[in-house]
């Protein structure tokens, strides 16, 4: 398919199915680790006493959910045709995955002092499980901000309407599977510590 301008373009709805196709994907690479983790967890039995999970993960679970109502309501704002809307709530989106990153980033180093201790005096590598889970997610928010920024670029070259915002789509797509994939996974490892 072509447009006006003569370049080749993929039909909105083909590039929905592709977005529905990766989200599969990454659920069972996500679905995965979880069920990985559950599984060494529960063969620790009782030799581990209960996990102390970072306070600063409970922040990076409201920046998560801050960023999913923003990407909803740029959605909105694109089919609405709000252009001004449209780009403040997707630069507000890119904030607020921007600071889910730097918030995890302390949460990690003190997974990692945490797994080094316990794997010395314990033989336990539960904190280095948690470690890899969340830098997993924190790799997929990333790869997500550098699709966010595209679609923030796009929104203020005008690039999107009402007819037109399958990119604002899959974004929001992105980044509510993101959310639902952490406060699972959070809650989770929480609940199983």
């Amino acid at each position: 398919m072509r447009d006006d301008r003569g370049n080749h373009r993929v039909p909105a709805r083909a590039q929905t199915v592709g977005m529905w196709l990766f989200l599969a994907a990454l659920t069972m690479l996500f679905g995965a680790t979880l069920v990985g983790y559950f599984v060494v967890r529960m063969n620790q039995g009782t030799t581990v006493q209960t996990l102390q999970l970072p306070r600063t993960l409970w922040l990076s679970t409201a920046l998560m959910l801050a960023g999913s109502v923003t990407i909803h309501f740029a959605l909105d704002a694109a089919r609405r045709e709000r252009q001004q809307e449209l780009r403040r709530h997707l630069v507000m989106t890119c904030i607020f995955a921007g600071l889910f990153v730097i918030v995890q980033m302390p949460a990690l180093m003190t997974l990692l002092r945490q797994h080094r201790q316990m794997a010395v005096t314990q033989h336990v590598f539960l904190y280095g499980l948690i470690f890899v889970l969340i830098l997993v997610h924190a790799l997929h928010v990333l790869g997500g901000l550098i699709g966010l920024g595209v679609t923030t670029a796009h929104a203020f070259a005008g690039r999107y309407d009402h007819e037109n915002y399958v990119g604002v789509k899959s974004a929001a797509m992105y980044w509510h599977f993101l959310d639902g994939v952490w406060i699972i996974m959070y809650l989770g490892i929480f609940f199983a510590g």
